[in-house]
């Protein structure tokens, strides 16, 4: 499973245990008003309670009250949390494209053949030579001779030196003007 799908695993996970919990809310305070309700039916006849029947009226109120008020602030977060995943979301598709727009223009610069554009993408996926010599169908030799070509076009020694690269790239990108990215 991807950390993508892990991800939205978890989100789902909170989602149902979040339902869950405004439901228990919802019935806790519709236990409440009912009981209320059994407990004082007629609202003219409040004034000849005694001290303690206007306690436990008082306490019954309130503590409906901070339920109403709890299962209100828990449907806000949910929706506030629902929004900020959203954007969040889109965010990281955009930075995805972006991403793989830069590899790309690197890739292009550097003229890189189809069969070196894998390997080294595989490579900067942290991929071993021997895994990525299985996953293309390709002698360990071949990868080698492909990776040596791309750190010669790229100028770097090491796959560490390669994945700097990209990542100074990456988060310069980042970090620059809108202007800048169009």
């Amino acid at each position: 499973m991807t950390k993508t799908a892990l991800a939205s695993a978890a989100l789902t996970r909170i989602n149902r245990q979040l339902l869950a919990l405004n439901i228990i809310q919802l019935t806790c305070g519709i236990g409440f008003v009912v009981d209320f309700y059994l407990e004082f039916p007629a609202p003219w006849g409040w004034h000849y309670l005694s001290l303690e029947g206007v306690l436990h009226l008082g306490s019954e109120s309130m503590i409906m009250g901070l339920l109403i008020l709890g299962f209100a602030i828990a449907r806000s977060a949910t929706r506030t949390l629902g929004r900020q995943r959203d954007y969040l979301d889109r965010k990281l598709s955009a930075l995805r494209g972006d991403f793989d727009r830069i590899l790309n223009d690197r890739f292009d610069h550097w003229r890189l053949t189809p069969a070196q554009r894998d390997v080294a993408l595989l490579t900067l996926r942290g991929l071993r030579l021997s895994d990525i010599a299985t996953a293309r169908g390709s002698a360990e030799g071949t990868i080698k001779a492909h990776l040596s070509a791309v750190f010669r076009a790229a100028g770097v020694r090491t796959r560490a030196e390669l994945v700097g690269i990209f990542m100074e790239d990456f988060l310069d990108f980042a970090v620059a003007p809108a202007s800048r990215k169009s």
